[in-house]
């Protein structure tokens, strides 16, 4: 087991059925039966007999649930009641994560998905009214993104479209969260910031957006957003206010197609924040 890095060893007969496992807590307690005489004791004398299996078709949070509920980090795997591999409680929380980082994200542009954005905007607007912090929100969308999709193909719009995802990442601080809402749609939350700081975010990314040029088969691709900026709504004491997270984004969704009918390529704000 310490040459393999393994925390436990499944026992199977002649034929490959499985009949036990050995496990370190198996070991340990071994050893403080059999004292210094453990090396010569059979794995018979030492191997849990009762042994819950899983099958190979089992989801793997149901995998987990079932680990966690019998308190056990290593589960054969069978396939009728032939042995076929192991899995672990690390093998398994790493693949949990994974499917769910899959679960929560924009597979073109790796942003958040429009489900997982909202959650995340569900869980900060609830911090900023349970501690009076500003929050502000922000609707971005790319500027005739249509021209672009009949102009040169969807395949140069997903190539804008991934190219605007890094400049939300570069632009932004790491504690900003971004989205994909749909389409060429977007939103970001601005967390511990009022509506002024988060313009100046939103300045930063439209002059880093304008001088950038997309390269589709020697076509160089000029593109523009537009943006419309918001906060969580101050109630009389200056601390947010019971407006809730839809409500916010409606809002920022209304500047935001201001700032298109105002020529694009440009900030809409609140006008009490402007």
């Amino acid at each position: 087991m310490a040459s393999h890095n393994v925390g436990a060893l499944v026992v199977t007969d002649d034929g490959g059925k499985l009949v036990g496992i050995v496990s370190e807590r198996d070991l340990a307690r071994a050893i403080a039966r059999y004292g210094g005489g453990v090396a010569d004791r059979p794995v018979s004398d030492v191997m849990t007999r009762s042994v819950i299996t899983c099958s190979g078709h089992q989801g793997v949070a149901d995998m987990l649930s079932l680990m966690t509920a019998n308190h056990i980090r290593h589960l054969p795997v069978l396939e009728g009641d032939r042995l076929v591999g192991m899995v672990s409680t690390r093998e398994l929380t790493q693949a949990y994560e994974a499917l769910q980082a899959q679960a929560n994200t924009d597979a073109l542009t790796g942003l958040s998905n429009r489900r997982h954005f909202l959650e995340s905007l569900d869980i900060e607007w609830a911090r900023s009214r349970r501690y009076g912090r500003p929050l502000s929100v922000a609707m971005i969308d790319v500027d005739r993104f249509k021209r672009v999709n009949d102009t040169y193909g969807h395949e140069a719009g997903d190539r804008v479209l991934s190219v605007l995802a890094r400049h939300f990442d570069r632009q932004l601080r790491a504690v900003d969260r971004t989205g994909r809402l749909g389409g060429e749609e977007f939103a970001a939350l601005f967390p511990e910031t009022d509506v002024r700081g988060a313009r100046v975010a939103c300045d930063r990314l439209l002059r880093a957006i304008r001088g950038t040029e997309v390269d589709i088969d020697g076509a160089k691709i000029s593109f523009t957003v537009s943006i419309g900026l918001t906060r969580a709504n101050p109630g009389p004491d200056g601390n947010p206010g019971t407006e809730d997270p839809a409500a916010i984004l409606k809002r920022a969704d209304g500047l935001l197609y201001a700032a298109k009918s105002q020529g694009r390529d440009r900030i809409q704000m609140d006008a009490s924040a402007a």
